[in-house]
């Protein structure tokens, strides 16, 4: 976890580690090239990296000129196949092999010490830095310890870090997010079930929103599994008839009218229980989630989760800087930690490792749909090697009776030392939402199709990244061999747990 704070430029440096001084080192090399006589110096320190009221950088890093992105696709969100070319057809529906994995590679999870330059995290959420409602803050390499020269595309992409706009190409005009919008549907059931959490259950329907409660419950009646759970409904696999462990099947919920939209009016009709909140699904999102993440130029119809929001990067990206700060935006509680972890780890491996509650994981095999065996290459079939996958820390784990993370890849283990998975939305055509969290980063794209999905985004991102990295600065087989393995997370503010 790393502070530039440009407020206390006298702070020493007697505490950093060698790796930091190195980048401390790097980031003063760059100020001395530059031609702009009016930047800060920058401190660097163990904390966030600009502390909350801080001042906007006076030194901006370049944006990369290039002709404004269009507003979307000209494709509708129809098909069975959800990521149009980025997703071939009949992979949709996949069954991942509930098999016992390699005694070898998977193992019964754990939370182990950490050790070296990554040690378990101990700041607060009060180091947590985000634009609030405000416009993105630009950051300088120094500030996002990210050499941007070395992001080479010309895709409609940005890049968010420390909460802080690093790096955007393409421009930021408004697009059809397509089935990102899944995503965008667990924040608002997240926000509801956050507002409900103190509310008496005198009833079923009634109380708070649980992971384990019955959708009919809520519902009255469901068209699918009368016996599903919440948690079902959220992984798409609540239209099996036999919900038990290694019967279940996960199957894409392409246009949300199977059985996902319901989580709507569940979060509907228990905010009804509170007095001067919207039950209206366009009003409550447009209140509760735009407005609260200062998402100006998102809009969404209401109703459906399959398809519907339109809205640019920038307003992708606080989505995603919120989901990244396990909820916590605007130095405020927007949606409990506890319903981001369940959203970013695998609900049923039984049915699919690559899949949370409305959100895709990075995974290593066992996975079935957009984020398991894509032949364009938008995902690989271990999953991407140089991201860190996502495990619970022990199995089996609440709403799973899985007894190990089922892990196929040759070497995985289940164990890790920080609990940091990638996660992602993802929609046709190539719209991207993609979560780092132990980097503290968000990559964000319009039209990203046919360039290797959440992976090709982070292969272009990368570069930049490790180039400036304190530890593994210019050796990226070293840092994606710890980061990877979920060794390395030198930006987690605080430990992901799913007992928070």
């Amino acid at each position: 976890m790393r502070r530039f704070d440009q407020t206390a430029p006298s702070q020493t440096l007697s505490h950093l580690r060698p790796g930091m001084l190195f980048a401390f080192a790097f980031a003063v090399m760059l100020g001395a090239c530059s031609d702009d006589s009016e930047s800060s110096s920058v401190t660097l320190g163990p904390n966030s990296p600009l502390q909350p009221g801080a001042t906007t950088a006076t030194s901006m890093m370049p944006v990369t000129a290039a002709p404004a992105a269009t507003t979307g696709p000209s494709i509708t969100d129809t098909s069975s196949n959800p990521m149009g070319s980025d997703m071939p057809s009949g992979v949709a529906g996949g069954t991942a092999d509930p098999g016992t994995a390699d005694d070898g590679a998977a193992g019964s999870g754990g939370e182990p010490e950490a050790t070296g330059d990554s040690p378990q995290p101990t700041g607060s959420e009060g180091d947590y830095h985000d634009p609030g409602t405000g416009p993105w803050e630009v950051g300088t390499p120094e500030q996002c310890l990210m050499d941007t020269s070395q992001i080479r595309t010309t895709s409609n992409i940005a890049v968010y870090r420390y909460g802080l706009q690093c790096f955007i190409q393409g421009g930021d005009t408004s697009g059809s997010n397509f089935s990102a919008t899944k995503t965008l549907g667990g924040v608002l059931a997240g926000r509801a079930a956050y507002l409900v959490q103190d509310v008496p259950r005198t009833g079923p329907g009634t109380g708070p929103i649980l992971h384990e409660d019955r959708a009919a419950d809520w519902l009255g009646s469901v068209s699918y599994n009368n016996e599903a759970l919440l948690s079902h409904v959220m992984s798409m696999t609540a239209f099996n008839s036999n919900l038990a462990y290694g019967s279940k099947s996960f199957s894409y919920d392409t246009l949300g009218t199977r059985e996902i939209s319901s989580i709507v009016n569940v979060s509907m009709n228990a905010v009804g229980q509170l007095s001067g909140i919207p039950t209206s699904s366009a009003t409550f999102m447009r209140e509760q989630v735009f407005d609260k993440l200062g998402m100006a130029q998102s809009s969404w119809s209401g109703g459906t989760i399959g398809t519907g929001w339109v809205g640019t990067l920038g307003d992708m990206g606080r989505m995603g800087v919120m989901l990244a700060h396990d909820g916590w935006y605007n130095g405020e509680r927007f949606m409990s930690r506890h319903w981001v972890y369940r959203m970013s780890h695998p609900a049923h491996e039984d049915a699919n490792t690559s899949y949370g509650q409305l959100a895709w994981l990075n995974h290593r095999g066992n996975a079935a749909g957009i984020g398991g065996d894509i032949a364009s290459g938008s995902n690989s079939a271990e999953g991407d090697p140089c991201a860190p996958a996502a495990f619970w820390p022990s199995y089996p784990h609440e709403g799973s009776e899985a007894p190990d993370c089922r892990a196929t890849a040759a070497g995985a283990s289940c164990e890790q030392t920080h609990d940091v998975g990638v996660f992602s939305a993802q929609g046709l055509g190539g719209q991207f939402v993609v979560v780092h969290p132990g980097l503290d980063l968000v990559i964000v794209a319009h039209n990203f199709s046919n360039q290797g999905g959440p992976m090709g985004m982070w292969e272009v991102v990368r570069p930049a990244v490790v180039a400036m990295d304190p530890t593994y600065a210019g050796d990226e087989a070293a840092f994606c061999q710890a980061y990877g393995a979920g060794d390395y997370a030198p930006d987690l503010i605080m430990p992901r747990h799913p007992d928070f």
